[in-house]
């Protein structure tokens, strides 16, 4: 059931750097990857190429990585460190490749002064890591020797070299180094329906969830909770978007976004997993907070912006939430 009221973008987020701190924008540019400033950098293990974000370092979060577009540059900042001025788009150099996720990539180096960079903020955080161990990687030893870490970037998906198709039914669309799809948005009924239900529960003793735990790039304002999921096409300035399925979601939003401190009491994915469960194969807990969405068209977006949606799924195709899975 669509909301009485005019949907509107209400907050635009960047992350230049993969599971790094966000860039928040009044207004940016869609291409056909997204955000042009997002995700288009991530830190990747030399030696084995597999890519690394808050899952594994919960210090990621205090990386704020500053855009000027104007300069051209992408400045490295966190506390007690030097500022890292390096190009925001460098001369494509040395060839990494990178695992993402099941994706094998090809990379360019950002240089040896970023890896310096890079290796220093890991070793004087290792205390930060070891104390706020996050979802899979909670038995990683911090204590051992770090692996040489570089942080790279992408080209043009139309140069041929990185590819990253979004969906196969939309040729000519990639996914930057975001987990999956290119834009991501998140609606302010649906948290606040989750932060009544985890004050209702007690399971969170209180505390309250900020959109910013999830990561997404677009906040949309004035709708029902759980609207979006009978969204399918919608238009936000000069763009439309296709909205492809819920997003599942990791352990990462049980880390606050300012302090890269995990939440003493659990994590919201766990009651997520409970409330919002919308599996995409039979049998798999996936809960669900947040829509992956792919732009159909390029153009501008700013905050404020009306937001039309031009299609939504039949009533009867609407997938909903089911119990989780007992084991």
């Amino acid at each position: 059931m669509p909301s009485p009221d005019q949907p509107r973008l209400s907050a635009i987020r960047a992350y230049p750097i993969k599971s790094c701190h966000c860039v928040e924008l009044k207004e940016c540019e869609i291409d056909s990857m997204g955000l042009q400033i997002d995700r288009r950098f991530m830190f990747i293990e030399a030696k084995s190429g597999r890519f690394i974000t808050q899952r594994k370092y919960s210090s990621m979060a205090l990386i704020r990585p500053l855009v000027d577009t104007t300069a051209d540059t992408l400045t490295l900042t966190a506390p007690g460190q030097s500022d890292l001025v390096l190009p925001l788009h460098p001369s494509l150099g040395r060839q990494f490749t990178a695992k993402l996720w099941e994706d094998t990539l090809t990379v360019f180096d950002m240089g040896d002064e970023a890896s310096h960079w890079v290796g220093k903020f890991f070793n004087d955080h290792r205390d930060h890591n070891k104390q706020n161990p996050v979802g899979d990687d909670d038995e990683i030893n911090f204590d051992a020797q770090l692996p040489e870490l570089r942080l790279v970037t992408l080209d043009d998906p139309a140069k041929g070299i990185y590819t990253r198709p979004t969906h196969q039914k939309l040729p000519g669309l990639h996914s930057p180094f975001s987990d999956w799809s290119p834009v991501s948005f998140g609606f302010e009924a649906s948290l606040e329906s989750v932060n009544h239900g985890l004050e209702e529960t007690g399971m969170s003793n209180g505390k309250s969830i900020s959109m910013d735990r999830f990561r997404n790039n677009l906040t949309i304002s004035s709708t029902i909770p759980w609207e979006e999921d009978e969204w399918l096409v919608a238009k936000i300035g000069e763009v439309t978007f296709y909205i492809m399925r819920p997003t599942a979601r990791c352990p990462v939003p049980g880390i606050d976004q300012d302090t890269g401190v995990k939440d003493d009491w659990g994590c919201v994915t766990d009651y997520l997993k409970k409330k919002r469960n919308i599996p995409d194969k039979p049998g798999r807990n996936n809960g669900c907070f947040c829509v992956d969405a792919a732009p159909l068209t390029a153009g501008t977006i700013r905050v404020g912006d009306p937001i039309q949606v031009l299609e939504r799924i039949p009533a009867d195709c609407v997938e909903h939430p089911i119990p989780p899975p007992t084991y």
